[in-house]
């Protein structure tokens, strides 16, 4: 799971979840040389094989001219999760990029109308972000859309969940770090996904995708350790602190 993928250019702290070009496209060379296939979400669960599903969050412009053309270099395709309300402002992706990237066989799909935490919603609020996302990208880019990113990670409250799947999500894409296989299959379920940022090494990048059981244990004890915080702060109050502790120059995810 990608955010941005910026210009040639020391990260700052603002661009915590983004990867430089350059190291994306030493990524998608990766995934060749150790005879993986870069794909979408779709793909890999249509043909799972040596899949390595590639997705990115919230629609940025990086993703429409740095990662899409690297992607179409590579012939790896993408899924998009958009954010349907920042279409077209000042640092993301407008329309007509968003149905070029989908004429070339890039999956657009929805990262809910304006990325709040569902949590902290009611059940027609939930309804409403989800439906307003779903609507705007099959009115626009003439699709069926059947695929969810959680905002921040964050899911609706356990009752509020039936909803998804009433608006006709099938698949839910998670921030949760791991692997997925036949048995997560549940609709809908959540697709674990392996964030990457901060441009990675080559040796770290090489255990993502090969789904390093070591790393997964590390990045796994790390989550339940966060989850604890943020259960305790609550996801707004939690996102606060987060990015308190990144303005200081530490690395908390």
């Amino acid at each position: 799971m990608y955010h941005d993928v910026t210009a040639e250019r020391p990260l700052d702290v603002g661009d915590y979840f983004s990867v430089s070009d350059s190291s994306f496209t030493r990524h998608l060379d990766a995934i060749q040389e150790l005879q993986l296939r870069g794909c979408s979400i779709t793909q890999a669960i249509e043909q799972p094989g040596n899949a390595v599903a590639i997705s990115f969050d919230d629609g940025n412009v990086g993703q429409a001219v740095r990662a899409f053309p690297a992607l179409v270099a590579h012939q790896m395709t993408a899924t998009f999760f958009v954010t349907t309300s920042w279409v077209g402002r000042p640092g993301y992706a407008s329309w007509q990029q968003l149905e070029e990237m989908k004429g070339a066989g890039m999956s657009i799909q929805s990262h809910t109308h304006s990325h709040p935490f569902l949590s902290e919603l009611d059940a027609a609020g939930v309804r409403e972000e989800l439906r307003r996302a779903r609507g705007q990208l099959e009115d626009r880019l003439q699709q069926r859309t059947t695929m969810l990113a959680l905002p921040g990670g964050d899911w609706p409250r356990t009752a509020l969940r039936h909803i998804i799947a009433e608006e006709g999500y099938e698949v839910v894409a998670t921030s949760r770090w791991g692997t997925n296989g036949p048995h997560d299959a549940r609709m809908p379920f959540g697709l674990k996904r392996c964030t990457v940022r901060g441009n990675p090494d080559d040796a770290t990048f090489s255990a993502i995708v090969r789904g390093d059981a070591w790393l997964k244990i590390r990045k796994q004890a790390r989550e339940h350790v966060l989850a604890f915080v943020r259960a305790s702060l609550g996801p707004s109050r939690y996102a606060r602190w987060r990015r308190s502790v990144l303005n200081d120059g530490q690395s908390v995810g």
